[in-house]
């Protein structure tokens, strides 16, 4: 990334005349400037210049405006002359800001343009630098002169720190899904030495960084006097992704990776039913709902309902008529549970004329039989 390579504003001083005369037309909150360095150390005597008081410092003038977040922006740090740049998230890009170029002081409308922020930097590493922090950019070190207060949370879309990956910290987000040996959930399944299955909750943990990247992990609570051997479930590094190759699952496929937080290599994609229990994207939905959802002689659950942030829309690659992996689609998906109660076929007019008739014709066949007989006996 090359920053701060245009003439800029004198050494010391802040703001030029068509600075001042801007801000008297459009309102202006809070100011910050970005000073460049040739050392870590971010000290005077390492200002980055060809002459003294050249292109060593760039400002920030945050605009008293609707959107969130909009700056008026003079070049360097993401601009190369003057620009309307607007703060946002993004997932894969480090660390979770990109800047947003817009036409007008409003950043209204659509984006002329968008970078990353920094991608070699962490979520934690870029609040940091607004902080103030002396942080390099490819070659030479930038750093707020006074702390850059208003930005996005991107903690969900920023990289978390290498030292931090697999610990609480790296998760966005943490969902349970539990299984039960009844209809309606309420039980939880009893787990013994001679059971069918030793485990009864799982954990789906969404990493930070990556979209839809997952680690699936054994969250049962165990007696200590089981003895029965546990089968490692665990599935770790995966992404959520929209495929449906045989035509027969519920869209949503399984992508693994061989490096933490989906990095790496990846690996062939999996249906859901090769991981899970076969779902129709029906009763997916339901799942993600936290409805109770019935699966052969049990049932499963979510703890809590799933932002439609952490999985894909995938609906357009379901399976939806015929036969379908985890059973036909019945109908359109409504979000409402399931009916638990008994099936019972109510009679109607139609139903009970048609018994009547069918009455009276036993009725009067029996009754011509015993006619003949009684002559016969004559």
């Amino acid at each position: 990334l090359s920053v701060f390579r245009s003439s800029m504003m004198p050494r010391g001083v802040a703001l030029g005349r068509f600075s001042i005369a801007w801000s008297l037309i459009a309102p202006i909150r809070g100011f910050s400037v970005i000073e460049r360095y040739t050392s870590s150390r971010c000290a005077e005597d390492t200002l980055d210049s060809v002459e003294v008081g050249e292109g060593i410092q760039q400002s920030w003038w945050l605009r008293d405006v609707s959107q969130q977040y909009c700056y008026d922006v003079n070049s360097g740090l993401g601009c190369n002359f003057r620009c309307n740049i607007q703060m946002a998230c993004e997932y894969a890009t480090g660390s979770g800001v990109v800047l947003q170029e817009y036409d007008n002081p409003s950043c209204e409308g659509r984006a002329l343009s968008t970078q990353n922020l920094a991608k070699h930097l962490t979520w934690p590493e870029a609040v940091a630098f607004f902080g103030g922090a002396c942080t390099e950019f490819d070659g030479i070190w930038l750093q707020f002169k006074q702390p850059l207060t208003e930005y996005p949370d991107c903690s969900a879309q920023g990289a978390t720190d290498a030292a931090a990956l697999g610990t609480s910290g790296s998760y966005e987000a943490t969902y349970y899904m539990s299984h039960f040996s009844d209809p309606d959930c309420e039980h939880l399944y009893e787990l013994t030495t001679f059971s069918t299955v030793q485990s009864n909750r799982f954990s789906f943990k969404l990493h930070r960084g990556v979209q839809h990247c997952l680690d699936y992990n054994d969250a049962t609570e165990r007696n200590s006097n089981l003895t029965a051997a546990v089968i490692n479930q665990d599935l770790n590094n995966f992404q959520f992704v929209c495929g449906n190759q045989d035509g027969l699952g519920n869209g949503v496929m399984l992508r693994p990776w061989n490096g933490m937080a989906c990095s790496g290599l990846a690996g062939e994609s999996l249906y859901w039913r090769d991981k899970f229990d076969p779902l129709n994207k029906n009763d997916l939905q339901s799942l993600l709902n936290a409805e109770c959802v019935t699966v052969g002689s049990e049932s499963i659950q979510m703890d809590q309902k799933w932002s439609s942030m952490h999985y894909p829309n995938c609906d357009t690659y379901a399976c939806k008529s015929g036969y379908c992996s985890g059973g036909p689609v019945q109908s359109t998906y409504t979000g409402a549970s399931a009916f638990g109660g008994a099936i019972r076929t109510p009679k109607t007019a139609a139903q009970n004329l048609t018994m009547d008739a069918r009455r009276r014709e036993v009725f009067s066949t029996a009754l011509g039989l015993i006619l003949a007989a009684a002559l016969l006996g004559l």
